[in-house]
């Protein structure tokens, strides 16, 4: 199979993965919203609490109530259907690993060895420090009862640094984000985890030796963190581990990135054709505008050496001069900070 024809089948692979997450993140929220109706009306009667003796009281049981529904009618039915929906995806993408493993010159002396449960994929998934399991009966559920306890203390006033005016505000848009970031993560760290298992356990030793590599996707949604990564190597047995929520980063075969193969970019002239040798730190470099993306306008500008051609950008230039440019490791060091 041809380079062309690797990278194609990647992209519809792909293409599946972001259909599957879509209808999954739909029906997530649409099974939410009962529980979110049903905390709006307790929470509409929390202006009663400031003449209530007991208002501490009150407040605990309320949020206690909001936690509990949440797990028990969305949280775990929810699992169980993400469940369900995910034993062909896994199918699916062990399947695509076997092909890839072909197509860069692997054979796969134990193909039919590897069985994925289910349950222990969506077990072992990672997803900002938590298993996708419990990111979805506890953690969504807790953080929904936090922004409810919030709201009530608080009012329509400011709840998480934003000033809110409603109750959609304040609590649904937070928890829809919370879902949405938690469900597109744990499907991509679930695919990954099937993948690994076959690059792992069925391949001939011959291809393991070559290892995968760390490959995120470079456009201006890229984090820093990830482009650091970029490149990084890893033993074909290596399980992925996300380093943010909606991480977009996959692991590909080593062969993939030899020298004269190439990969699609999204930079300041738009989409074009990158060569896999230019390291990950020298393409942002090369792209100014995508640099201050990823970034931020600030250190972005000094990574570049220069300011961007703004009225800020200007302002900078006549009262500081030129940037003091940094090194690409040195930008990645500041940018948490920043």
């Amino acid at each position: 199979m041809a380079f062309t024809d690797q990278f194609e089948a990647f992209l519809r692979n792909a293409l599946k993965q972001k259909q599957l997450e879509n209808r999954l993140i739909k029906e997530a929220l649409k099974s939410l919203r009962p529980v979110l109706i049903a905390s709006e009306r307790l929470v509409s009667d929390s202006n009663v609490l400031s003449a209530v003796v007991d208002r501490e009281m009150m407040i605990r049981a309320i949020t206690a109530s909001v936690a509990r529904s949440a797990q028990a009618s969305w949280g775990q039915p929810m699992l169980e259907a993400l469940q369900q929906e995910l034993d062909p995806f896994i199918s699916s993408q062990m399947a695509f690993a076997r092909q890839m493993v072909e197509a860069t010159g692997g054979s796969l002396p134990g193909q039919g060895l590897v069985s994925v449960p289910v349950k222990q994929a969506v077990s072992q998934a990672v997803v900002n420090g938590k298993t996708l399991a419990d990111t979805l009966t506890t953690v969504i559920p807790s953080s929904l009862a936090d922004q409810v306890e919030r709201y009530i203390r608080l009012g329509l006033g400011d709840v998480g640094g934003h000033v809110v005016a409603t109750y959609q505000d304040a609590v649904v848009s937070v928890i829809d984000r919370n879902v949405v970031a938690s469900i597109r993560t744990g499907i991509h760290e679930v695919g990954s985890r099937a993948q690994s298992a076959i690059y792992a356990l069925e391949a001939d030793p011959a291809w393991q030796t070559d290892g995968l590599v760390w490959t995120a996707v470079l456009d201006s949604r890229t984090c820093p963190t990830c482009v650091a990564l970029d490149g990084r190597e890893f033993p074909t047995t290596y399980e992925k581990v996300s380093p943010h929520l909606q991480c977009r980063c996959y692991l590909i075969p080593k062969s993939w990135r030899a020298p004269g193969q190439e990969r699609i970019v999204t930079g300041d002239s738009g989409e074009a054709r990158a060569s896999f040798k230019q390291d990950a730190g020298t393409w942002v470099k090369r792209n100014p505008d995508t640099a201050r993306e990823i970034f931020g306008a600030t250190i972005g500008s000094r990574l570049v050496g220069e300011w961007p051609d703004t009225a800020w950008g200007r302002q900078q230039q006549a009262q500081h001069g030129p940037p003091e440019r940094i090194s690409f490791d040195q930008a990645v060091k500041l940018w948490p900070a920043s």
